[in-house]
C-alpha cells in the first residue's frame, strides 16, 4: 500500500512539475502572429517596394491592419492612372480607437506614365491636391521616390490644433510614407 501511494505521489509531482515547465504559456492566436516576411521589422527596405510592401510597413507601425482583408476596399486606380489602389480604415492612436480616420495608397508604374497619372502627380506636387470627373479637389501626399500617393482623411482633424493627437499622429504617418524606398 505504501508503495502505491509512493508511485501516486511521484506520478502527481512529476505532472505538476511538467505543468510548471510546460503549461504556463497559453496558445497564440495564429492571427497575432507575424512570421516570416510579415515580421514587424521597421525599417522600409525590409519590404518589397510595392504596394503590398507599404501596407506591411504601414501594418508594421500599426497604422493599418494589413491581415484582415475586410479592412481593405479595393480602389479604381485606373481613374487617377495609378497601378493599384487600395482604402484602409486607421486602427488607433495611442490606444485609443480610431473610427474617422482613411488612409488610401496608391502605386504609380513609374516606367509607364499615363496622361492621366501624369496630370495627377503633377497637381498633387504644385497644390497637393488632383481633382478628377470634375470632382472637388481632394488633399493628397507623394511619396518622396514618386512612386506612392497617399489620400489620408480624417473628420476630426483641425489643421490649427497642431498639439493634438490627430495631428501628430497624421504628422507620423506621412514622415513614415514620404521616406518609404526614398
Amino acid at each position: 500500500m505504501k508503495r502505491i501511494f509512493a508511485v501516486l505521489l511521484c506520478a502527481g509531482l512529476i505532472m505538476v512539475f511538467a505543468s510548471g515547465c510546460f503549461g504556463g504559456q497559453q496558445a497564440a492566436n495564429p492571427d497575432d502572429v507575424a512570421t516570416g516576411d510579415e515580421a514587424k521589422s521597421l525599417e522600409a527596405a525590409d519590404y518589397s517596394n510595392d504596394l503590398d510592401g507599404l501596407s506591411k510597413y504601414f501594418s508594421a507601425y500599426g497604422y493599418i491592419n494589413y491581415k484582415d482583408t475586410s479592412k481593405a476596399t479595393e480602389m479604381d486606380a485606373s481613374l487617377i492612372g495609378a497601378k493599384a489602389g487600395k482604402k484602409f480604415t486607421a486602427l488607433k492612436i495611442d490606444d485609443k480607437d480610431v473610427k474617422n480616420i482613411t488612409i488610401e495608397l496608391y502605386e504609380f508604374n513609374t516606367e509607364e506614365k499615363k496622361s492621366t497619372a501624369d496630370e495627377v502627380i503633377a497637381s498633387v506636387k504644385s497644390k497637393g491636391t488632383f481633382s478628377i470627373l470634375e470632382l472637388p479637389e481632394v488633399k493628397a501626399y507623394l511619396s518622396d521616390n514618386g512612386k506612392f500617393m497617399m489620400i489620408y482623411t480624417d473628420k476630426g482633424l483641425d489643421e490649427s490644433k497642431t498639439d493634438s493627437d490627430n495631428y501628430k499622429w497624421r504628422e507620423e504617418v506621412l514622415e513614415k510614407f514620404k521616406s518609404f524606398h526614398k
